[in-house]
C-alpha cells in the first residue's frame, strides 16, 4: 500500500512489479505492466523495500 503523488492510497502487488524508475522531484514510478503504473513519492530503494523485494 502506497500513497501516490496525488495523495491517494494505491495497492501494488509485489509479484507483478516489472520495474521501478526514479524521476525528478522525488517521484518514483512502479510499473506492473501495460498501463498499470503508479507514481509515488519514495526513493526507488524505499519503494522496492516496501514491496518486500531485494534490489538487483
Amino acid at each position: 500500500m502506497f500513497e501516490d503523488v496525488d495523495g491517494l492510497e494505491v495497492f501494488v502487488n509485489p509479484e507483478r512489479v516489472i520495474w521501478v524508475r526514479e524521476y525528478p522531484n522525488q517521484v518514483t514510478v512502479i510499473s506492473c505492466g501495460q498501463d498499470d503504473r503508479f507514481a509515488v513519492r519514495l526513493a526507488p530503494a524505499h519503494a522496492v523495500a516496501a514491496l518486500g523485494k531485494t534490489a538487483r
